[in-house]
């Protein structure tokens, strides 16, 4: 008995790989189109589109395109291979003890109030970083303010709201006004950690919802990349990025911030939009080189758009 292939045209499959090889390269250089920037933040997907594509490719005994396909699946895999190696492994040392960080962008029209405080009763985090937290939200955290006596908020409404909440002191905080809109804070503090002092930086940067909303972005992540390496103290940078490590954007980061990631050795770890495995990495917590971060985990939703993640940290 001869087995048929699935009955799918072949110039319907050869379209649908040539519109998928199309899409992968403009995600790769999306000059000015928004929809190619974001595109960039699916590499996995792609990857996954191209293996999908060329199995129906080699069922109908097309060989030479579906090898091709294949081809492009382990190009677009290449970049997300290596976030599965490399993670902390130094010993613990008593006199150092690791810092809990997390952070949640709970979304302003979430009402996830005990979801997030029953996560923070479970997690017991050192420090509380949260985004998108209007007037609501701020009335509903009273008992963080009792449990962590170090705090400061800077409410608004939509996306901008920021608040930061330590058992350890913090000093010197204030809100930084990034470039762009003039109005999208983050929150700056010294915190007084085992050992030494780190500066904490919250941030928010704008969502990449058109084009001037991505150079606008992009012009945040890069004054945040260089606050980072002007900082004379170590320093952690948390928050939604609203973009992956993929993202071209991402760079300034570490080629000028001199940050790394909590999430290597972690894989792709996704945590928007929370809807299990198919997100993306856009929440991330980085520090400087002199800080060293470990067990980086995507933590159960809280009825956001976004999964809370959380980290340890200390100083080298």
């Amino acid at each position: 008995m001869h087995l048929q292939g699935p009955r799918i045209p072949s110039r319907l499959l050869t379209a649908s790989a040539v519109a998928l090889a199309l899409a992968f390269a403009g995600a790769h250089f999306p000059g000015p189109f928004a929809v190619f920037d974001n595109l960039s933040n699916f590499p996995a997907h792609f990857a996954a589109a191209f293996l999908a594509v060329a199995t129906l490719l080699a069922w109908q005994r097309r060989l030479v395109p579906a090898v091709a396909c294949v081809a492009l699946a382990a190009l677009a895999l290449a970049p997300v291979v290596p976030w599965y190696f490399g993670a902390y492994s130094g010993a613990d040392d008593p006199a150092r003890p690791w810092v809990r960080l997390l952070i949640s962008n709970v979304h302003h029209s979430n009402h996830g109030y005990a979801q997030l405080l029953e996560l923070v009763e479970r997690e017991n985090p050192d420090v509380i970083g949260l985004l998108e937290v209007n007037a609501q939200w701020l009335r509903e955290l009273q008992p963080l303010r009792a449990r962590y006596p170090h705090h400061y908020e800077v409410p608004g409404e939509l996306h901008v709201g920021l608040a930061l909440y330590s058992r350890l002191p913090l000093e010197d905080a204030r809100a930084l006004r990034l470039p762009g809109d003039g109005l999208t804070p983050a929150i700056a503090a010294t915190l007084a950690a085992p050992g030494s002092d780190v500066e904490i930086v919250l941030v928010h940067p704008m969502a990449p919802v058109g084009a001037q909303y991505i150079r606008q972005r992009d012009m945040q992540i890069a004054a945040l990349a260089k606050h980072a390496g002007a900082a004379q103290v170590p320093l952690v940078l948390a928050g939604d990025l609203n973009l992956t490590m993929w993202n071209d954007a991402y760079r300034p980061l570490v080629e000028v911030g001199g940050l790394h990631n909590a999430r290597k050795g972690h894989g792709i770890s996704p945590s928007w939009p929370a809807l299990g495995p198919i997100g993306v990495p856009i929440d991330h917590i980085l520090a400087t080189r002199d800080v060293g971060l470990r067990n980086f985990r995507v933590m159960p939703g809280i009825g956001s758009d976004h999964y809370p993640v959380t980290a340890e940290f200390r100083t080298r």
